[in-house]
């Protein structure tokens, strides 16, 4: 082979590693949970209770 083919080949294995480090890279952060769009929903539950209820002030 000629040193022109070599690079060639080297330069197509680094593209595809690169690639697939990408997909699957992508794919183990959303598995271990980490939100990728957030604002997708409320941080904060909205509750219909009291401001000032306090569950352990015994009244």
């Amino acid at each position: 082979m000629h040193n022109f083919q070599i690079l060639i080949i080297i330069a197509v294995i680094a593209f595809l590693a690169i690639r697939l480090y990408k997909k699957y890279g992508k794919k183990n952060k959303n598995d271990q949970g980490i939100n990728t769009n957030p604002s997708s929903g409320k941080s904060v539950p909205s509750s219909s209770k009291d401001e000032d209820y306090e569950p352990y002030s015994k009244k």
